[in-house]
Formats: structure tokens, C-alpha cells, sequence
């Protein structure tokens, strides 16, 4: 499935976005056919989808916190696994943080 339909022979045609073309929205663009080789125009109209999660720990739930895969191991943070909130891991958490990765 291609990004518009030529509007004359209804092929599937791809737009080209080389160097930012054709993602301004209320301005006609200009396109050829890559099958009947007609030229038409179409506009642009971006949307935007959200996906919402459940996130207890802000809603008077408890942050479960675990430790970023980072490295150097001593710029590990502590990251909820629902909000992804971070903070400083405590000296107990990087002790075992540091003796897990060993």
C-alpha cells in the first residue's frame, strides 16, 4: 500500500519526502503517476496517535524501580518500569548493582 492513489488510474504511488518535500500541510503538491505518467495534486494532513498506558505509581501506587543498562556501571540510574521516573540508585542498590554486572 503505497502513500496516495494517482486519482486518474488509482496505482498505489510512494510520495517522495527527499529534503523535507511534501510535508507541509495546506499547500497543494505536485506528484506524476509512476504507472500512467498523469500529473495531479494532493495535500498533506499529519496526525498523531497516542497509546495510553496505566501508570498506578502516579496515581498514589508505588514506583518499581530497576537499573538502567548503563555504562560506565557507576552512571547506572534507578528507572519505574510504568512512568519511567528516575532517580539516584541508593549505595545498597549499586553495591548489589555492581556485584550483579561483576
Amino acid at each position: 500500500m503505497g502513500d496516495v492513489q494517482c486519482p486518474y488510474c488509482h496505482h498505489d504511488q510512494e510520495v517522495c519526502h527527499d529534503d523535507g518535500e511534501a510535508y507541509t500541510e495546506d499547500e497543494k503538491h505536485q506528484m506524476e503517476c509512476y504507472e500512467c505518467e498523469k500529473s495531479f495534486v494532493f495535500y498533506t494532513c499529519i496526525s498523531f496517535d497516542y497509546d495510553p498506558i496505566k501508570a498506578d505509581c502516579l496515581n498514589d501506587g508505588n514506583h518499581t524501580y530497576k537499573p538502567t543498562h548503563t555504562h560506565p556501571v557507576e552512571l547506572t540510574k534507578m528507572s519505574c518500569t510504568q512512568c519511567d521516573t528516575r532517580r539516584q540508585p541508593t549505595e545498597m542498590e549499586m553495591v548489589q548493582i555492581i556485584s550483579q554486572r561483576a
